[in-house]
């Protein structure tokens, strides 16, 4: 998780690259795209390319639709040969421009763009050098969009974005520094502001932009009163798009407000059971499960905790196999707490024990301290 965590950092730069094209059909189907509402962004943007056929932006939006429908479930794989093959037709029609005008902006802009997203998927599925190619490829792209223009805001976000991990990411994994000397120097700070004026200011990037930013305050800066902020502006905007709505769930379980952070992922599993797009995957439910159980274990209702806690650890069962992750390891971990806070402390340690015997998934440090003192 970690790696993946690392690469995507790199990557994600790229994950908004609208040149300023003023057209509604391209609104229409950007909108339909947030909304989860694919058949209806597709119809959109195939009438854009019968009218643009040689540009680029219409190609690219249709990769994008294929990408959200990897990004809803990106642990499963089905839809990847759709995604990989929409990006080759961007990279065709970007590349037939420059060979016309290397210094052609849109063509630039969307390769980069396209590049960055290919690179993204690439490292969620393991194949780092490959990854790590395309985004190294997207950067230099993305430079040479915004010297063209300098005050674009979608070129000022990639921008921002890579300014943020370039400085976040090697002092949080050392590891990393030898990677980033082929990367420019970043700025956390001032890569977060150019975000924030992107999120502000910007007609194309301005969901992006805040959608990045929900991530980046909950993920990383653990700062959940702005991750609710910008999440639950996007939720109220896209109701139906269920990373938005997670992310609002997740900042209820940073602030402590179980009741409400319980409530909310009940609404999700519900939607699951539904059979409702983006809802309706094992992923999901299990992520849900888990934290409707640490909602109820901090409301001291533990004997409804337990039960939320078997579900996800029947998901556990299904999904990891014999693997180990740090679902199972916090599952067990929270097991233990459940049994320490009934008073049956050896049955609690029977978890512990079991946490100990799996890779640490910064977890071993809790489980020793609960086994030899309980939780308290």
């Amino acid at each position: 998780m970690k790696k993946i965590i690392i690469i995507f950092s790199f990557l994600i730069i790229f994950s908004n690259c609208e040149s300023q094209v003023n057209d509604s059909l391209l609104d229409k189907g950007i909108s339909y795209l947030y909304h989860i509402r694919f058949d209806s962004a597709n119809y959109q943007f195939e009438e854009f390319i019968k009218q643009n056929p040689n540009g680029p932006e219409g190609y690219f939006f249709e990769a994008m639709l294929e990408w959200w429908k990897i990004n809803l479930d990106k642990n499963n794989e089905w839809n990847d040969e759709n995604f990989f093959g929409k990006v080759n037709k961007v990279l065709e029609v970007c590349d037939k421009i420059l060979d016309d005008n290397p210094n052609d902006f849109r063509a630039t802009f969307y390769k980069g763009g396209i590049l960055g997203y290919r690179g993204m998927l690439k490292s969620v599925r393991d194949s780092w050098l490959k990854a790590a190619e395309d985004g190294r490829e997207a950067l230099n792209l993305l430079d040479r969009a915004s010297e063209m223009q300098p005050n674009n805001k979608d070129a000022q976000l990639g921008i921002g974005i890579y300014n943020y991990f370039a400085e976040y990411v090697p002092d949080k994994y050392p590891a990393t520094k030898p990677l980033m000397i082929i990367f420019p120097k970043g700025d956390k700070i001032k890569g977060l502001m150019q975000i924030k004026e992107t999120a502000a200011n910007s007609r194309f990037a301005r969901v992006e932009a805040n959608y990045i930013l929900a991530y980046l305050y909950l993920i990383y800066e653990k700062n959940f009163s702005e991750a609710e902020n910008y999440s639950k502006k996007l939720f109220i905007e896209f109701p139906e798009n269920a990373v938005f709505e997670k992310f609002v769930y997740t900042s209820y379980v940073g602030l402590g407000r179980f009741d409400e952070a319980m409530a909310g992922w009940k609404n999700i599993v519900a939607k699951g059971e539904n059979k409702q797009t983006g809802y309706d995957n094992k992923y999901i439910l299990r992520e849900a499960n888990y934290y409707i159980a640490v909602s109820l274990f901090n409301l001291r209702r533990i004997e409804e905790a337990e039960e939320s806690l078997k579900k996800c650890e029947a998901f556990n069962m299904e999904i990891d196999k014999n693997e180990e992750t740090s679902y199972t390891a916090n599952t067990y971990l929270m097991f233990g707490n459940c049994y320490d806070r009934k008073g049956d402390h050896d049955k609690a340690v029977y978890y512990y024990d079991k946490v100990l015997a799996m890779k640490d998934f910064n977890t071993h440090k809790l489980a020793e301290m609960y086994r030899k003192n309980g939780y308290k």
